[in-house]
């Protein structure tokens, strides 16, 4: 029988020393997978919350400039709006159209009125809520 000299011997990993790196790598993925999700989902809210807050800032600069969405084509003597309908006339946004020195301003959130922000818009719909004392639109965590 003929010694093999030790060098040659440690050239190659062993089946044992593989499988212990597929399981911690295993482990390891099994660990961050998880953890990457809810970064995502925590990413997803705070955008769903700003552009919540988004929409009632055009909420509120509407009303101030004499716009009620509260209100079919914002005219105080036309028909009262529901609140998803309110909700949803702030999404799509607006031109005032009469006269003063808001005429011709719209007053919306660009990037929330094509087709592909329907799951922001979903989003955003969820924080947002009609106070009935107030009388208007309020953050609603």
């Amino acid at each position: 029988m003929t010694n093999r000299p030790l060098k040659k011997r440690m050239l190659a990993f062993s089946l044992v020393e593989m499988l212990v790196v597929i399981a911690v790598i295993g482990v390891i993925t099994a660990v961050a997978i998880p953890t990457v999700s809810r970064i995502k989902e925590t990413a997803q809210d705070a955008n769903q919350r700003r552009n919540a807050q988004n929409l009632l800032s055009v909420y509120s600069a509407a009303q101030a400039a004499g716009y009620d969405f509260a209100y079919e084509d914002g005219d105080t003597a036309s028909a009262v709006l529901s609140e998803p309908e309110i909700i949803e006339a702030v999404i799509t946004g607006t031109t005032i159209e009469s006269g003063g020195p808001m005429a011709d301003t719209f007053f919306g959130v660009n990037g929330l009125n094509n087709s592909v922000a329907v799951d922001e818009k979903v989003g955003a719909a969820k924080y947002i809520a009609w106070d009935a004392d107030l009388g208007g639109l309020i953050f609603d965590e």
